[in-house]
């Protein structure tokens, strides 16, 4: 049990979707509402404590998941007002073995947005985020995914990724187990599952869907705008640079939560631009679909969607 509720803010909701799959544009049209204040930054894996002893095991000591203490988590929370409900999103709250049980611990009513994408196109999209982040050394996705099984073994594990689990991508394919954690604790009206490319098509449409079910003026409506497309380094000198683990432990501990997004954020616009994301190997994406085909049909049924044919997962 990482926070003690009575100690520290108390979430009313946690977006815990897939990475890559409409959970940072979400957040940010959900920021923009009044009567909510998000988490800053947004993804603190506070609630992955599986993931903090795995990442300390690897690296020998703590280097990543900063956010561990009730101060920690207060201090995501100071620029929140007198009433607003309390929000968090951490992707690695989906794929957390522990991160369920310790939301449902710290608040029994907590309120569960999940998004799910075509697995391919997530991991893909995944993929490439960790290059541009530095934390993945394989930068072909084909070869990242063939490393998987060295990987599994403890074999050729990037030196900067945050914990080895990350890298193990086809595991983030397996939707229905990773739901069924949270069903088998939160009841189902407060669990809202969105599709990632429905979610793309009627942003507005699917927000006033989260807004009712947060239960606040469904009326009010950000500014919509694309976030996070694909990207790539300018320099990849500089984008190393400005991911070095030690530079970025050094800012949030001297600016704090708030101000260390503001800066992150600035150095990202600084070292990425926009870029479209190369297509993957026909033969590759080919062989994936079949890989996970069983886990599309698998959560297609637990969620009573026919994502075979809207993924194009059909034989």
């Amino acid at each position: 049990m990482p926070i003690d509720a009575q100690q520290g803010p108390t979430l009313h909701f946690a977006i815990v979707g897939q990475p890559k799959s409409g959970t940072t544009a979400l957040a940010h049209f959900l920021t923009q509402h009044p009567q909510i204040a998000l988490s800053k930054p947004k993804e603190s894996a506070f609630f992955a404590t599986d993931f903090h002893r795995e990442s300390d095991a690897f690296h020998g000591r703590q280097v990543y998941f900063s956010y561990r203490s009730v101060a920690d988590f207060a201090g995501l929370f100071g620029h929140a007002r007198p009433g607003q409900l309390l929000g968090e999103g951490s992707t690695s709250s989906l794929y957390s073995t522990e991160a369920a049980r310790n939301l449902h611990a710290h608040n029994p009513a907590l309120k569960c947005i999940m998004l799910f994408r075509d697995p391919v196109e997530m991991v893909q999209s995944l993929h490439q985020q960790y290059v541009n982040e530095t934390v993945e050394d394989i930068e072909t996705f084909g070869e990242a995914i063939a490393a998987e099984a060295d990987r599994a073994a403890g074999r050729r594990i990037p030196v900067r990724v945050r914990t080895p689990a990350y890298v193990q991508y086809s595991k983030r394919a397996r939707y229905t187990e990773q739901i069924s954690r949270f069903e088998e604790l939160f009841p189902a009206d407060q669990i809202l599952v969105l599709l990632a490319d429905e979610f793309r098509d009627d942003n507005e449409g699917h927000y006033v869907r989260v807004l009712r079910f947060l239960g606040v003026d469904d009326s009010f409506r950000p500014e919509f705008s694309t976030i996070h497309g694909s990207q790539a380094p300018r320099s990849r000198a500089l984008n190393r640079a400005l991911n070095r683990p030690g530079m970025k432990r050094w800012l949030q501990s001297l600016l704090g939560p708030r101000r260390y997004t503001a800066v992150r954020d600035r150095f990202a616009r600084m070292a990425l631009k926009a870029q479209p994301r190369a297509a993957a190997d026909a033969a590759l994406v080919t062989a994936l679909k079949g890989r996970y085909r069983p886990h599309v049909i698998e959560f297609g049924e637990h969620i009573g969607r026919d994502l075979v044919t809207q993924w194009g997962y059909l034989d």
